[in-house]
């Protein structure tokens, strides 16, 4: 049974991180299965919405599993290993729906670059965030420190990477990191409100936006295709008509 899950409830798909014996830390083997993980959720059809999240209580995820880089995380398989991270990070970067981190405990190193790659990081008040891997002498993931940067700017990045501090919510919000605070209590509902609103808006409107602000060349055909789309006519009728739209993503 792999420890990262992926689970529907309609049109929102959920990708748990399911490890929480090690507050969630991600095994090389973990992370090779988040690719066949969001595809499961992409074949379901209808996906309007993926939310990232961590099992139980305690921890989103504490990064990369130490334990294990002795002998998964060699001079000789770093090279294989970074490679295993870039395509779980890709994959849930380039799905073409939005997708929500709910956050809450520690989120660290490798959690960070998961985090990072969602579109929009909601944090319960309890969230932290550190990046340590210079406590370890561990290379970061090149492509988890790059979109850590365009996302905070690079003297946040550098203040994280190079102090390996820990900051809570608070300040994660101040610097850009997170998108919204909550209770944690109030985390799952506030996720599931954000993902149903997001459900009723025109799906090929919102990959084109994603598309534009990720700089993707395809970015400018998906536009093009939002107004010879059945939902641009819905949108336009249901305006007029006073009504709430039902898009159906094509």
């Amino acid at each position: 049974m792999t420890n990262v899950r992926a689970e529907r409830s309609g049109q929102v798909g959920s990708l748990i991180i399911d490890n929480p014996d090690r507050r969630n830390a991600m095994t090389r083997q973990m992370y090779a299965d988040v690719p066949q993980a969001v595809e499961q959720l992409v074949a379901g059809g209808d996906l309007r919405c993926v939310i990232l999240r961590g099992a139980g209580n305690e921890a989103f995820c504490a990064g990369s599993d130490v334990s294990e880089f002795k002998t998964q995380r060699t001079a000789n398989s770093a090279a294989d290993y970074a490679g295993i991270e870039h395509r779980a990070f890709g994959a849930i970067a380039e799905l073409s729906t939005p997708t929500i981190a709910a956050i809450h405990g520690p989120c660290m190193g490798g959690g960070v670059a998961l985090a990072t790659s969602c579109d929009l990081r909601i944090a319960a008040d309890d969230a932290t965030f550190s990046v340590p891997p210079g406590k370890l002498g561990v290379g970061y993931a090149v492509d988890g420190a790059q979109n850590l940067a365009r996302l905070i700017g690079v003297p946040q990045a550098k203040m994280l990477l190079l102090t390996a501090c820990v900051i809570d919510a608070a300040e994660a919000l101040r610097i850009g990191l997170v998108n919204q605070v909550v209770a944690k209590d109030h985390l799952d509902e506030h996720v599931h409100d954000l993902t149903q609103r997001i459900s009723q808006l025109a799906p090929l409107t919102l990959t084109a936006a994603k598309l534009a602000l990720d700089h993707r060349p395809e970015a400018h055909d998906a536009v093009r295709a939002c107004f010879a789309s059945a939902d641009y006519r819905e949108g336009i009728a249901s305006f007029e008509q006073k009504r709430r739209p039902s898009f159906e993503g094509r």
